[in-house]
C-alpha cells in the first residue's frame, strides 16, 4: 500500500496504522501512539471540546468513565429597578433547581442495591459510533457514562439521582452595577456527578430606566429647559441630583444643547467619581399674546 506525507524523507502516515498503533516513527527509535499525549493536558482538553466533552487519550487507554464531574452552570436573568442598581439591594431569587437526590447520595442506587456492569458499553461509560474516517465515543445512554448500572432504581429520582426541589437565595447587588453585569455564584448551579461539585449560578442583571436620568458608565446625565430670555441673560437654576438638590449657574448666552457638569455628582465606580451633566434645552413658547409678540419684534430689529 502506499504511504503518504513524507517526513523527513522517510515513510510517514500509513493508514495501515491509523486503527492499530497510531503513527510509526520507528526509524527514528521511538513508536508513537496517541495514548502518549495522555498528560499533555491542553491537547487533551482540545480534543475534549471536539468530541463531545471526554477525554480522548483515556479512552484510548480503556479508562472507565465512572470519574466525577463538575456540574453544569446554571443562567438566569434578574431585574432591578435604576435606583436599586445605583445604590445596591438585597435582592430574594425562588427557583426549582435539580439537586442530588438526598435518599441515594446522587448515584440513582436504591440503598443497599447492588450496582451491576452496564452490558451495553462493557462498564466503559462510553459507546463507540463511526462518523467517516472517525470513531466518535459518547456517554453511553444506559448508564448515562456511569459504566454500571443500579440493581435496584432508586424509587424517589428514577435513577437520575437527581431530583428538583424550590430553592430560595439571597442575591447581593453591588452599588454601581452595570445593565448587563454578570454575578456569580459559586456551587449553586446543578449538581455533579459521581461525587463531582456543583456548578455556578450565572445571573445577568438587567436594571431598569429611570424617568429623569440615564447612566453612562460612572456619569449621569439629564435634562433641563429654560426659557429663550434666561439662556441670552444668564440664570440660576434647580437641579436635581442622585442625592439631592443643588442650585446650578447657567451662564449667559447659553445655546441649546449646551451640556454643564456638575463635579463628582455622579457615581463612584472601581474608585472612579463620575460626574453629573446637564443638557440645557431652550423652550419656545408655542403660543404669544400680542404684546410678547411686539416685544420679540422689537428684540428682531435690534438684532440686525
Amino acid at each position: 500500500m502506499r504511504k503518504y506525507g513524507a517526513f523527513g524523507g522517510a515513510g510517514g502516515f500509513d493508514p495501515r496504522t491509523a486503527g492499530t498503533g497510531g503513527f510509526d516513527f520507528s526509524q527514528f527509535g521511538k513508536t508513537f501512539r496517541a495514548e502518549d499525549l495522555g498528560g499533555f493536558g491542553p491537547f487533551a482538553d482540545l480534543f475534549s471540546s471536539i468530541f463531545g466533552g471526554e477525554d480522548l487519550f483515556s479512552r484510548a487507554r480503556g479508562e472507565r468513565k465512572s470519574r466525577p464531574r463538575r456540574g453544569n452552570d446554571l443562567a438566569i436573568r434578574l431585574s432591578v429597578s435604576f435606583d436599586e442598581a445605583i445604590a445596591g439591594a438585597g435582592k430574594i431569587i425562588r427557583m426549582s433547581k435539580p439537586v442530588a437526590c438526598g435518599v441515594c447520595g446522587g448515584t440513582g442506587d436504591e440503598p443497599g442495591s447492588r450496582q451491576k456492569i452496564c452490558r451495553q458499553c462493557g462498564g466503559r461509560g462510553t459507546v463507540t459510533f463511526a462518523q467517516g474516517a472517525f470513531s466518535i465515543a459518547r456517554p453511553c445512554p444506559k448508564c448515562l457514562g456511569k459504566g454500571v448500572i443500579p440493581g435496584k432504581t432508586c424509587a424517589r429520582c428514577g435513577g437520575s439521582g437527581r431530583v428538583k426541589e424550590k430553592k430560595t437565595i439571597k442575591v447581593k447587588i453591588p452599588a454601581g452595577v452595570e445593565d448587563g453585569s454578570k454575578i456569580r455564584l459559586r456551587g449553586m448551579g446543578n449538581p455533579g456527578t459521581n461525587g463531582g461539585p456543583s456548578g455556578d449560578l450565572i445571573i445577568t442583571v438587567n436594571t431598569g430606566k429611570h424617568q429623569q436620568f440615564q447612566r453612562k458608565g460612572s456619569d449621569i446625565y439629564s435634562e433641563v429647559e429654560i426659557s429663550y430670555p434666561r439662556a441670552v441673560l444668564g440664570t440660576k437654576i434647580a437641579v436635581k441630583t442622585l442625592t439631592k438638590t443643588v442650585n446650578l449657574n447657567v451662564p449667559p448666552g447659553t445655546k441649546h444643547g449646551t451640556l454643564l457638569r456638575l463635579k463628582g455628582m455622579g457615581l463612584s465606580v472601581d474608585g472612579e467619581q463620575g460626574h453629573q451633566f446637564i443638557e440645557i434645552h431652550i423652550g419656545v413658547p408655542i403660543d404669544v399674546t400680542p404684546e410678547q409678540k411686539e416685544l420679540l419684534e422689537k428684540f428682531e430689529r435690534t438684532l440686525q
